[in-house]
């Protein structure tokens, strides 16, 4: 006989996106999941929308906010509220097909020490296109590589196992290994994703990408221009901690690094760049609290944390 399959609880953050959160709760009532118990949404909108009417056959719990939390305080607000044995984290700007979860359930029930497994990502207008398979290190660890990022889909990556040291957009987490970790870590104020694989890896954890379960990403896709600062040309505080957790995080991870702030800046060159042009062809209103955003952000980041 084929065991049930646990509880999962889906956890997901937002703010000011009503639609696609609902998007994303259709594609959950879509598939009608057995294994769903709850849905805890953490919003921390300046004024709440709460989705249970319109979605009343989804067991959603709505927890509003008046305060700003960000993104890894309000992911640990959801770990509060979670009782299940299984959490499924996923970014308000996607789509979860039908199989994705079951698939990732598997991975998770073949090894007990494996303590979270993203699925990888498509765009949702081109899931032709890949947005990432995977998302381990590069030599020297001060950047990801993005496997398959914008290239179309390759039969030899996909329906694997890989190694990977975040996890954008999704994963699915026991959650007695997030508890064991502490959570969030909510000195990354926005970017813990990457922070938690880590966690979880020193815990004595395996951490996977698995390319035979996807994610669908509701993002503008390549040939549309500046298309990579859809996400980010909206909110400069966001931006801010973005930018600051960028350079904090390559600390954590390179504490003895002597000319560190030299060498952070030329690799974060990667993504600074792109994203201030982008931001002043795409948010021309905008661009100059933008500009401000990101030099606040890089020497926020770059100043010493106290011991």
């Amino acid at each position: 006989m084929i065991a049930p399959p646990p509880p999962i609880t889906i956890v997901i953050p937002t703010r000011d996106r009503v639609e696609p959160l609902a998007s994303l709760l259709e594609s959950l009532g879509a598939s009608k999941p057995g294994w769903l118990a709850s849905i805890v949404i953490v919003d921390d909108s300046p004024s709440p929308t709460d989705p249970s009417a319109r979605f009343p056959h989804l067991p959603i719990d709505y927890r509003w906010s008046r305060e700003r939390l960000f993104v890894s305080r309000a992911k640990n607000v959801g770990l509060a509220a979670v009782a299940s044995p299984l959490a499924f984290y996923v970014d308000d700007d996607n789509r979860i097909p039908a199989a994705t979860v079951p698939r990732l359930l598997e991975v998770l029930r073949a090894g007990e020490r494996i303590g979270a497994v993203m699925p990888s990502v498509l765009y949702l207008r081109r899931p032709d296109l890949v947005w990432v398979y995977a998302t381990p290190f590069q030599k020297g660890g001060w950047n990801f590589d993005l496997l398959g990022r914008n290239q179309v889909r390759r039969p030899e990556l996909e329906s694997r196992l890989l190694p990977t040291d975040a996890l954008p957009n999704g994963a699915l987490y026991r959650t007695e290994a997030l508890r064991a970790v502490g959570g969030f870590d909510e000195r990354y104020t926005t970017n813990s994703s990457a922070p938690m694989c880590r966690q979880l890896k020193l815990a004595g954890y395996d951490v996977w990408a698995d390319s035979g379960a996807f994610l669908l990403h509701d993002v503008e896709p390549p040939g549309v221009a500046w298309y990579w600062v859809e996400h980010v040309a909206r909110d400069p505080e966001r931006t801010f901690h973005e930018v600051a957790d960028w350079f904090r995080f390559r600390r954590e991870l390179h504490p003895s690094e002597r000319a560190f702030g030299w060498r952070a800046a030329v690799h974060s060159l990667d993504f600074l760049l792109p994203n201030l042009a982008a931001v002043w062809f795409r948010a021309r209103s905008r661009r100059v609290a933008f500009t401000r955003a990101v030099i606040a952000g890089v020497i926020a980041g770059l100043r010493r944390p106290p011991a």
